[in-house]
């Protein structure tokens, strides 16, 4: 498997395929793994599929610190160096789509096309339910290990619930989540990044292609996300999966793959 080196950070990948370049960005205590379902039918088209994993998650490093949005989006920019691509469509699950909205923030000559799924808003803060469970999980996750915390509490978080419910949903998603090294939540220093703007406001600057997808059976907060973004990016398109919670890659892969498609075509060609 390739590597990328970011200052003291290995980021291991996959790069399957060739043609446009897509990089699949998975989701806070997932890894790569998340994409498997949706790697069929982007297999059977012309791209090339870049799947990482992000800093303190799967087999790359797992620093004491350094977990901001901007980190993880100098990471996804020297996994893109390593294998010699200039740009990419982007493509971003739950906090990776915060890491896409960083990148083409900050990056964006790297950044030809967007997919933000469930997105993360970076700069906004999550709901008062989401950060108590996150507590606890970080509590477990220093008292009794973390496999505690992710088999506990950030299981029960309400954001899977709904997508849960269905068939074998529960069983993959948990899978990868067991395999967590949960090094964030270890970490010996809090992320402080001071500047003078907010992603919100600068949402109007972004040029390129872009999709919002979402569950429509999403909590409230991510579901704000996604109409926030989707009303600021120029262009924007939204849709919101009918009978879908925020696990959108497990459950409905191929759907999640044509939209990525589609994208491919607005963007790079």
């Amino acid at each position: 498997m390739p590597e990328a080196i970011n200052g003291n950070v290995t980021l291991h990948y996959e790069d399957a395929g060739s043609g446009e370049p897509v990089l699949l960005i998975h989701g806070h205590t997932m890894d790569r793994r998340i994409w498997d379902p949706v790697m069929p039918k982007l297999r059977a088209t012309d791209l090339r599929v870049l799947r990482p994993d992000l800093r303190g998650h799967g087999l790359s490093t797992r620093p004491d610190f350094g977990y901001h949005l901007s980190h993880h989006a100098s990471d996804m920019a020297a996994v893109l160096d390593d294998a010699g691509i200039d740009s990419a469509i982007v493509v971003g699950y739950s906090i990776g789509g915060g890491v896409a909205l960083e990148m083409v923030l900050t990056l964006p000559e790297r950044v030809s096309g967007l997919v933000l799924m469930s997105p993360v808003m970076p700069d906004r803060p999550f709901e008062d339910s989401f950060m108590d469970n996150l507590r606890e999980v970080a509590r477990v996750a220093r008292g009794e290990g973390i496999e505690a915390a992710m088999l506990g509490p950030w299981a029960s978080n309400p954001l899977f619930e709904f997508s849960f419910s269905k068939p074998g949903v529960r069983e993959t998603a948990m899978a990868i989540n067991r395999d967590f090294p949960g090094a964030e939540y270890l970490a010996t220093q809090r992320d402080r990044i001071e500047r003078e703007w907010t992603a919100p406001d600068r949402l109007s600057e972004i040029d390129v292609p872009t999709a919002v997808i979402a569950g429509a059976c999403e909590t409230p907060g991510f579901r704000a996300y996604a109409e926030e973004a989707a009303t600021g990016i120029p262009g924007a398109q939204i849709e919101f999966y009918e009978n879908c919670g925020h696990l959108l890659p497990l459950e409905e892969p191929e759907r999640v793959a044509e939209t990525i498609i589609e994208v491919v075509r607005l963007g790079g060609g």
